[in-house]
């Protein structure tokens, strides 16, 4: 019996020297971080957030055939070989046939980097160092997806032909940043829902890889696509005659940018 007691005794004075290390840790965090209060304070970590790009590049006209030969092999081998690539879109602007635009999709930063050092990319990189296509530097936008359900942001998307794209840059100013969420919401939620001819409308914040690019808060970037008739324009005329479209339009009668929006138009290749 003496022995019983002496064992829930230094039972006793371990579970209570525990809960003190975990009150002292927890006094600790509060100390360093007067902002965050016990209850968020969690074991588990967020989900890793789905990365994309879109990218704007014009090529020089002696080099448009090989430029294309060398980004759709980049392509079809990211599709076949990369499991956590999502989406790989090429498109020609729809004025000029040497401007190209691309948008990609990964599970995460870390798949996009990944990527990076997969041999088919580094034989397309090669191609750009030693072949110089471009007249211009390419101007490439990261951002995380926003408003995406499971199955988008972890299965590969489907590959539409004879498809319309546009990928568009949107500024808005930091005092309505929550009012140009809840239309941009609004018109992804419609769109993603009664369009019958609208295939995506993906969008999020721009964010920050080193030495890749540069995020801005408030700047946000968006990639949509749509079918039908003239090669998917009639899908995007539909769209932009939808009653989610116009409450879109009254927002950007209120002024509500920093800078001018950017819009990009492009019909998808595909081989």
């Amino acid at each position: 019996p003496q022995q019983s007691h002496l064992c829930h005794f230094f039972i006793n004075i371990t579970t209570m020297m525990a809960a003190s290390i975990a009150v002292v840790l927890l006094l600790t965090l509060q100390l360093l971080h007067p902002t965050t209060s016990f209850s968020t304070i969690t074991m588990t970590s967020s989900p890793p957030q789905p990365l994309a790009l879109n990218l704007k590049c014009k090529v020089k006209p002696t080099h448009r055939t090989k430029f294309l030969t060398a980004i759709q092999a980049n392509q079809q081998s990211t599709r076949l070989n990369e499991p956590n690539n999502l989406q790989f879109v090429i498109g020609q602007d729809t004025e000029d046939e040497n401007t190209f635009y691309f948008h990609e999709e990964f599970v995460n930063c870390e798949a996009f980097q990944e990527h990076m050092e997969t041999e088919h990319f580094k034989v397309y990189n090669a191609f750009v160092n030693e072949e110089e296509p471009f007249e211009e530097p390419p101007v490439i936008c990261l951002y995380n997806l926003r408003e995406e359900n499971d199955d988008v942001v972890t299965k590969k998307r489907g590959v539409h032909k004879e498809t319309f794209g546009l990928n568009v840059n949107l500024y808005p100013k930091a005092s309505v940043r929550d009012d140009f969420l809840k239309v941009i919401s609004g018109n992804k939620q419609g769109t993603d829902t009664i369009e019958e001819l609208a295939l995506q409308y993906t969008y999020g914040e721009s964010t920050t890889i080193d030495g890749i690019s540069e995020g801005s808060a408030n700047t946000f970037h968006f990639h949509e696509q749509y079918k039908g008739k003239d090669h998917g324009k009639e899908g995007f005329d539909v769209h932009a005659s939808m009653p989610h479209f116009a409450a879109w339009e009254e927002f950007v009668q209120t002024d509500p940018f920093e800078k001018d929006p950017e819009v990009f138009f492009f019909k998808i290749i595909e081989v």
